[in-house]
């Protein structure tokens, strides 16, 4: 484990760290060697510690990690993901010691629940970043508390694969956070039309990251919303969407919509065609990635033989060839 700040130097030497910030930031250099008696060490040598980035060491569990809470009352960054022996436990000690906290990652930390994420915003309420992917046991209760208290502050919120987030997260996140810029929602299957159509509409002007493959629930009508509403919208994720058809791009056809859309994804979406993507082309002209893998009726005979035209620097991935931006992950 290494500081990172404007010196850098080795944890095992364990020497006086100096900033004329007085900031500090820490990563893991070997994941595997890191234990709870590091952290500990860290919580009571560090009071000026505002980053820390603990993921994928393993070893770690709630003591190591509510020692630096307790220790480092200024820490505004915390990623743990992979760290699956966190539970609700730390979430507590961040709340009650970390109040200044605005970004944390707990990406595969199975053990956090709705629970935990309602302590953690009773002290921390000025959330901008919360990455809970792949955290299965949180569901509606906990994001709509998190929406509900750190309303202004939510930027980023991520939940892939979290299977209990539904409609009601959604439709929270709608009433509350009107300034959200990135909603991953991927795999959450629960989360249908009318609550995408609620977030198109209450996040219309900052929404630019959106990713909601195997949301088997969303069709034309939402897709369509987005696309219109959204004027900002950058990346667009619908991959496996398999109810979405050409339908959803008509309404661009009017001419009078800005896009700057970057990004699109959409694999596997069977019903898609040439001609939608021909709608899409006429009105975004700023496209540089176009994912249509496993889309039947979109291939690259079948493009050329259309006449589209893509804009000069859009990289099309008819196969998996290409390598994929992480914008949206």
């Amino acid at each position: 484990m290494y500081f990172n700040s404007l010196h850098t130097c080795s944890l095992l030497s364990y020497p006086i760290l100096h900033s004329e910030l007085g900031q500090f930031g820490l990563r893991p250099l070997c994941m595997t060697a890191i234990t709870d008696r590091g952290l500990a060490l860290i919580g009571g040598g560090l009071p000026s510690l505002q980053s820390l980035d603990a993921s994928y060491c393993r070893k770690l569990t709630d003591k190591g990690l509510s020692a630096v809470a307790d220790g480092c009352h200024d820490l505004r960054s915390l990623h743990l993901a992979g760290c699956r022996f966190v539970t609700d436990g730390l979430l507590f000690s961040l709340s009650r010691n970390c109040k200044n906290l605005v970004e944390l990652g707990l990406q595969g930390c199975t053990n956090i629940s709705d629970s935990g994420l309602a302590d953690l915003v009773n002290g921390c309420q000025h959330i901008r970043f919360l990455d809970i992917n792949k955290c299965s046991n949180v569901g509606d209760v906990g994001i709509s508390k998190v929406a509900e208290v750190c309303s202004s502050s939510l930027k980023t919120l991520k939940l892939l694969d979290c299977y209990k987030v539904g409609d009601e997260s959604i439709f929270s996140l709608s009433k509350f956070c009107k300034n959200l810029e990135t909603l991953i929602i991927g795999g959450c299957r629960d989360v249908s039309d009318e609550s995408i159509k609620s977030l198109a509409a209450a996040c219309k002007n900052s929404l630019k990251n959106l990713r909601m493959d195997w949301c088997l629930n969303i069709s034309d009508s939402s897709l369509s919303c987005i696309l219109t509403q959204c004027k900002n919208l950058e990346a667009l994720d619908i991959g496996c969407c398999e109810e979405v058809t050409d339908t959803a791009f008509e309404d661009l056809r009017n001419g009078e919509i800005e896009f700057s859309l970057k990004v699109l994804k959409i694999s596997n979406c069977p019903k898609i065609t040439v001609s939608g993507i021909n709608m899409l082309l006429n009105q975004c002209s700023s496209l540089e990635y176009l994912d249509v893998r496993s889309c039947p009726h979109v291939t690259k005979a079948g493009c050329d033989e259309a006449g589209l035209v893509f804009p000069e620097y859009c990289k099309v991935n008819f196969t998996g060839s290409l390598s994929e931006p992480d914008v949206l992950v």
